[in-house]
């Protein structure tokens, strides 16, 4: 995570350095990033990277994990818009996301955690949001018998959305194709799948 001089940067300057990362991580993996191509891009010594950065993965760490953070409350975000319909929330994130176009931040984002969509499963200690997402839990009257329960269907939903949006890349599904498969999803989800006698 970077260190407290970028923390004390300006707000600005730090949305800067960071969409400039996204970009750069973007285009090109991480393994093939050189710490060069960051200080022409920013515009900035070596030095002054690292007195932001451990080094070249700790940059890398920061924006994914900024990004997922960020992804991750725009889910929530789409899934309290649709009160009673929890699905119905993370499908309307979902067609969002087929609607981008490649220039996009956005777009950038996304890309970028489908490659890293194991940061999806790194449980925060803190319970930032938890009573919203108890209330949203309530509301869609799902049964879920523990706060760890509760934080477990969490990191669940958020799997679920990311694994979406990598199929939809990797097989260049249309938006019609994304939605189908994600209503099997949450078909199998909600009703199971064993016959009823």
């Amino acid at each position: 995570m970077p260190k407290s001089t970028f923390n004390n940067l300006p707000l600005e300057r730090q949305q800067q350095i960071r969409e400039l990362l996204l970009t750069i991580f973007y285009e090109k993996p991480v393994s093939q990033v050189k710490v060069s191509d960051i200080v022409a891009a920013l515009k900035m010594s070596r030095g002054i990277f690292y007195k932001y950065f451990e080094d070249l993965n700790d940059a890398y760490d920061y924006v994914i994990h900024y990004y997922a953070g960020k992804i991750h409350g725009e889910i929530i975000e789409y899934i309290t818009h649709h009160e009673g319909d929890f699905f119905r929330g993370i499908e309307e994130f979902l067609l969002l996301a087929a609607k981008l176009e490649e220039e996009d931040f956005r777009y950038q984002e996304i890309v970028l955690l489908t490659q890293n969509s194991y940061l999806f499963s790194y449980r925060n200690e803190a319970s930032h949001g938890l009573a919203l997402w108890q209330e949203i839990l309530e509301k869609n009257s799902f049964e879920v018998d523990s706060v760890e329960e509760s934080i477990s269907f969490m990191y669940f939903s958020m799997k679920l959305v990311i694994d979406s949006l990598t199929d939809m890349l990797a097989n260049q599904w249309s938006e019609a194709e994304l939605v189908e498969d994600f209503r099997f999803k949450s078909h199998w989800l909600t009703k199971g799948l064993e016959k009823k006698p």
